[in-house]
């Protein structure tokens, strides 16, 4: 998949939305105007009964408040909506010259949603991205199945290289043994930071002391605007109570409640004609000096990808899509929802590889209305191609500790066991793991002692719930320690220290290359 076709799917997708909004504009203005109809008429109806002839303004005023919103709002929809193809366009003129995004969001919008009781049903389901280049906001509809492509896209990198990397890992070629080159130690990965990244690292953080400033600044600014308006509340309440008749009371209170609608629309004003431009001014201020830490990855991180190795390729937003993994055959049959980034592709010492940060989640199409998704799997995932190929399923799962037991293992449970259950010689590796394959004679010719060893050593660095697959001709090492390593906010201090944290992480992943020996041709690879 080329850039080109990428860009007409993301057409058809947006065209796809376009009707489907535009029939949920329909659906919702008729039930909004059944609603309004209903409710004007129980407000008034308070006001012409038992003696009463006047409304009070702010009963006046709310309706068509409420109107003029609705319709300013779904005004806006549709002039977004018309003008997205522009939009889209322009997009991949800027893609095609090299620009990237740092960021981005996702969500999934559900054009009609019914709540029958406690059930809540979508229908019509559209997943958006949203993220900016070079300060244009794009919120684009994208289809699942092209996700991974587009963000390889996103992130600055030539599709079809990565498109490469992956026919190497998943091809029948026969790994050739060759000379192992070591990966660089810590102490030579700190050299390397104190001459190489420490001065990016000092603007880096310089930048983000600035960004957190003013984070600070606006949860002040917030914590004034909401604490003066209940402190006001709370006194004009108090002098009403103590200081005036029921009838002065009730009339100051209606011109205090119009009063309440009018400063809470100016101070709303402010915040967005006033506040918020100085704050994007600010931010773009402080993007435009270079110095921007929102750029950790492509000015740091990726730098230390190319230390270790400069032919990996570092995909910032990229990852393992939910068709590469239906194709490992290795989870239960469901319309899983996958998102991840941090993907790292290549050769090390001649093996084939990919690795990212994974999360997987399942949404049921019906659930209750405060029921979120099932998290499967948030950790690392680990793909590489093995000197052999496997007749059989061979599946590695960690013991069920105490908290499994009570909460349960959502990985453990989706992922497809071979039937056959296989106790090996082992007993440490026994006492940490199951191992699962229908073919015993196979899983103990490939999990010999030295190779048990190898991945009881893996496990212990890696801290987390390890699970290890070998299928066809490829180890997956997946870690289901629901954390989204190598990522940096506002509040995490760019020092030297947190690069050697990261690199200790990625010096322990690409060594289960050299634990267990991948490189090394000590079977003869079996023809399909």
């Amino acid at each position: 998949m080329n850039n080109n076709n990428i860009q007409e799917i993301l057409l058809r997708e947006h065209n796809r939305d376009k009707k489907l909004s535009y029939y949920a504009f329909a659906l919702y203005a008729v039930i909004g105007f059944i609603v309004i109809t209903v409710l004007s008429r129980v407000f008034l109806s308070r006001f012409t009964g038992n003696g009463n002839t006047s409304t009070p303004i702010y009963y006046k005023l709310i309706i068509p408040l409420i109107l003029i919103g609705f319709g300013f709002s779904i005004f806006k929809k549709i002039k977004a909506l018309n003008n997205r193809r522009l939009l889209i366009e322009k997009l991949f003129n800027d893609l095609n010259e090299g620009k990237k995004t740092t960021s981005i969001t996702q969500f999934v919008d559900y054009k009609i949603t019914l709540p029958l009781g406690r059930i809540r049903v979508r229908l019509y389901p559209i997943n958006f991205l949203c993220f900016s280049i070079q300060n244009e906001v794009y919120n684009l509809p994208v289809p699942p199945g092209i996700e991974p492509d587009f963000k390889v896209l996103l992130s600055g990198v030539n599709i079809d290289h990565v498109n490469n990397l992956k026919e190497n890992l998943n091809s029948d070629k026969v790994i050739e043994t060759i000379e192992s080159v070591p990966l660089k130690t810590i102490p030579e990965f700190k050299e390397y930071a104190d001459t190489e990244l420490a001065p990016e690292l000092e603007n880096l953080e310089k930048s983000r002391k600035k960004g957190l400033n003013l984070y600070i600044i606006g949860i002040i600014f917030c914590v004034l605007v909401v604490g003066g308006f209940a402190a006001f509340n709370y006194i004009t309440a108090a002098n009403i109570s103590s200081n005036s008749s029921p009838k002065e009371a009730s009339s100051y209170a209606n011109s205090l409640f119009t009063s309440y609608i009018v400063g809470f629309g100016v101070v709303c004003a402010l915040i967005y004609l006033v506040y918020i431009p100085i704050m994007k001014k600010r931010y773009k201020q402080i993007g435009n000096s270079g110095e921007n830490y929102t750029s950790f990855k492509e000015q740091i991180f990726k730098k230390m990808i190319a230390f270790i190795n400069p032919s990996f390729q570092y995909v910032e937003h990229g990852y393992i899509g939910a068709r590469e993994l239906h194709e490992l055959a290795i989870f239960r049959d469901k319309n899983y929802d996958v998102t991840g980034n941090d993907q790292i592709l290549g050769s090390y010492n001649g093996v084939p590889f990919q690795y990212c940060d994974l999360y997987m989640s399942h949404t049921p199409t019906f659930r209750l209305q405060n029921e979120s998704p099932e998290e499967v799997f948030s950790g690392q995932f680990f793909m590489a191609k093995f000197n052999k190929t496997f007749s059989t399923q061979i599946v590695i799962s960690p013991k069920a500790g105490i908290s499994e037991y009570i909460i349960g293992n959502s990985f453990s449970s989706n992922i497809v066991k071979p039937s056959g259950k296989i106790i090996l010689e082992d007993p440490e590796f026994t006492k940490m793991f199951d191992v699962y394959a229908n073919d015993q004679v196979e899983a103990r010719y490939v999990l010999t002692p030295a190779t048990m060893q190898n991945i009881k050593d893996i496990a212990h660095k890696a801290k987390g719930n390890l699970f290890f697959f070998f299928i066809n001709n490829k180890i997956i090492a997946a870690n289901n320690n629901r954390i989204n390593k190598f990522e940096t906010g506002v509040t995490t201090k760019l020092n030297p220290e947190l690069l050697v944290s990261f690199y200790e992480d990625l010096y322990k992943q690409f060594s289960i290359i050299d634990d267990l020996k991948l490189n090394i041709n000590i079977w003869k690879q079996q023809a399909n």
